[in-house]
């Protein structure tokens, strides 16, 4: 179960008197963040509810809005953003005076008055009030998702067909705002219709991810001129020749544990499950893995590895290291 589920499993009228979002991923902590303020129909011109970042605020006044009764209607919301004292970051926003306060409010909270709390960052476990803030919230913790996770997340949320959904994954570097942009991009794009692969990558800016791919295809079929063209535009739009070569050598290191594991008889679903890639991006490289022999992929990535190690301890200039090794690595049979 992931986050997003817990969160969906309360409405308005049942979510607790005290929630805490927190974690480091905060494109989850944005998305949760606009989840919960519709869901509870947060309104900023609604005098019964308030909103407080408190990187901004004055904390006296934030803290007045939880110590008070309300003046309209039966009940006040408060949020807090940006609470930095009660995270590991190494920031603070309240005196010792001021954390008092919220710690007495924690130990007699007005039964009128509902806390959202929204931390950006690890809540810092050592802390008491931590400990008295954790035992009474509904705790949603930002985390990564797993790849599986995204896809039945914005699967679900997107109405699209899960192999779209995996193509857009993919060609966003499962980058949770970088999907959610790129689905958008990809709707307006097909403009109503049923949305095709095709229209996926049409609408879809390449990435880094995509144009190393291509590299290694270009490589795999000892097209050295269009391999080096590729390599050299890539410079010229600034991408660092160690970077290039780092995922260069991460691809041809796939491509030989997909060749050991298909010797083993792993289905692809196991080869998932063990690499823990996305699904999408798995039927891209069983065909050159199959296609090729354990040997040459062994001997690709020792090169690779042994280019690495003489352009990290300065034996020659990293853009004649490189070209070397796309020569030597097309010429291996």
């Amino acid at each position: 179960m992931t986050v997003f589920d817990e969160l969906s499993r309360v409405t308005a009228e049942t979510l607790p008197q005290f929630t805490v979002i927190s974690g480091e991923n905060d494109d989850i902590i944005s998305e949760l963040k606009t989840q919960i303020l519709e869901k509870i129909g947060f309104d900023s011109s609604d005098l019964s509810q308030a909103y407080f970042d408190m990187t901004e605020s004055d904390p006296d006044l934030a803290l007045e809005e939880l110590e008070s009764l309300p003046f309209f209607g039966d009940g006040m919301l408060v949020v807090f953003e940006n609470l930095w004292d009660l995270t590991t970051v190494k920031k603070s926003v309240l005196n010792d005076k001021q954390l008092t306060r919220l710690e007495h409010f924690l130990d007699h909270p007005l039964e009128s008055t509902q806390v959202i709390f929204i931390f950006h960052g690890k809540l810092d476990g050592k802390r008491r009030i931590v400990k008295k803030l954790k035992k009474i919230a509904f705790d949603l913790e930002a985390t990564d998702l797993k790849s599986n996770e995204l896809t039945q997340y914005f699967v679900s949320d997107s109405g699209l067909q899960p192999n779209i959904v995996n193509l857009i994954i993919e060609k966003s570097n499962a980058n949770f705002a970088i999907i959610r942009q790129n689905i958008e991009m990809v709707k307006t794009y097909a403009d109503g219709r049923a949305i095709t692969p095709d229209d996926v990558r049409a609408a879809v800016p390449k990435s880094l991810s995509d144009n190393i791919f291509d590299l290694t295809e270009l490589i795999l079929k000892s097209k050295l001129v269009d391999a080096r063209a590729l390599v050299a535009d890539l410079v010229l739009q600034g991408e660092d020749e160690i970077k290039l070569l780092s995922i260069l050598t991460t691809n041809f290191r796939l491509y030989f544990q997909i060749k050991l594991l298909l010797d083993k008889h792993y289905t692809d679903r196991q080869l998932v499950e063990f690499l823990k890639i996305n699904p999408y991006r798995l039927k891209f490289l069983v065909g050159p893995a199959r296609a090729r022999s354990k040997a040459f992929l062994a001997q690709a990535l020792r090169q690779l590895i042994d280019t690495d190690f003489k352009i990290k301890s300065g034996q020659a200039d990293k853009k004649f290291l490189l070209d070397m090794a796309l020569i030597r690595l097309s010429g291996i049979k």
